[in-house]
């Protein structure tokens, strides 16, 4: 089974939008992809909001329309959302994700970003970039070799099951907010968490008022819910950190990732007994990898660990091989995060990351 991957990207004084719009060169990656995520960091000062779209190329050569992936903003007043119903011959823009139809493939992808607002405001792009990737989905055990007795300290934990039952209009309560509860801790990590004054909103006692303050940051009107994975890492980019979805190939990949510093939000699904004293079953989860203990067990903070409402239950560690087979059916996804001074991994033959 082939697992192509690659992570292009464009950032900085390379995104210098005409009229509100900038769009990519055409990108061909070397290889035929089926699937494409977008990411992008962009500051939107109030009123201000971005649109991002891709087209993707064929094997026939067939292009497809522009698929609208979100209309976005970091504006609590505006409603976020990705855009269903696009109907289109070649590809299908599920969510933060475009397929290929009816088992389309595609050779090469174009991104653009088009900036709204009132006159004399517009949002600031630093980064727009894409993901693709081949057969990658339920793709084959290869944990690799882990840097035993790596952690990185200081990443929070947060309980996503302090939140259960609150705030049930965003995805149905705390009981499904993994995604923005692993994103809060990675942006408290790194500094950039929302401030005492952001969360005086949050009407009910909790010690993590960061994680119902993500949810509404992060949450899709479209998909309804606080999972979408391009929504979380925008946050955490209009925050000012450097932040994209991506695959790796192994947690080998992923322990030089750590290695360098970055805890990494993994995507994992399992079953009953699949993932021993984890405590809860799911078809699709986020949690934070911190690092490797001495015995080579993956350190986590799981925000749903044990189904108990306390943060201190949190921090644990699963086996390897078992943890490995539950990121591998998402296609081994990521949420990379980092401060614009910490220097990422060296992609291993990818010119870009």
């Amino acid at each position: 089974m082939s697992t192509d991957i690659r992570f292009t990207g464009w950032s900085g004084t390379q995104i210098v939008p005409e009229a509100g719009v900038w769009t990519s060169p055409e990108v061909s990656p070397g290889f035929s992809f089926d699937e494409l995520v977008a990411s992008w960091n962009v500051v939107t000062p109030p009123g201000t909001w971005v649109e991002v779209a891709a087209q993707v190329v064929a094997e026939s050569g067939e292009r497809s329309g522009w698929l609208v992936l979100a209309r976005w903003s970091s504006d609590p007043a505006f409603t976020s959302t990705s855009v269903s119903g696009q109907d289109d011959p070649v590809a299908v823009a599920a969510d933060d994700t475009i397929l290929g139809r009816d088992g389309c493939r595609f050779t090469a992808f174009l991104l653009r970003l088009s900036l709204h607002g009132p006159d004399g405001s517009l949002p600031r792009a630093s980064l727009l970039g894409a993901m693709v990737s081949a057969d990658a989905r339920d793709s084959a055990p290869a944990p690799g070799t882990v840097a035993s007795g790596t952690v990185v300290e200081g990443v929070p934990a947060y309980s996503q099951q302090l939140h259960r039952d609150r705030y049930p209009h965003w995805d149905g309560g705390g009981q499904s907010w993994c995604s923005a509860a692993s994103t809060a801790m990675i942006a408290d990590f790194w500094g950039v968490g929302p401030t005492y004054a952001e969360t005086a909103w949050v009407d009910y006692e909790t010690l993590d008022p960061q994680v119902p303050f993500t949810v509404r940051e992060v949450y899709d009107e479209s998909f309804r819910g606080a999972g979408n994975w391009a929504f979380n890492t925008a946050y955490a980019g209009a925050r000012g950190l450097v932040a994209y979805v991506t695959r790796l190939r192994s947690f080998a990949e992923a322990a030089r990732f750590v290695e360098a510093g970055i805890p990494l939000v993994l995507a994992v699904s399992h079953q009953e007994g699949e993932l021993t004293g984890a405590g809860y079953v799911t078809n699709g989860h986020l949690l934070v990898l911190t690092g490797f203990g001495e015995d080579g067990r993956p350190v986590v903070h799981d925000p749903a660990s044990h189904k108990i409402a306390s943060d201190e239950a949190v921090r644990t560690t699963y086996d390897l091989g078992e943890l490995d087979r539950a990121w591998a059916r998402s296609g081994r996804i990521v949420y990379v995060v980092r401060h614009p001074d910490v220097v990422p991994p060296k992609p291993p033959g990818q010119p870009n990351w």
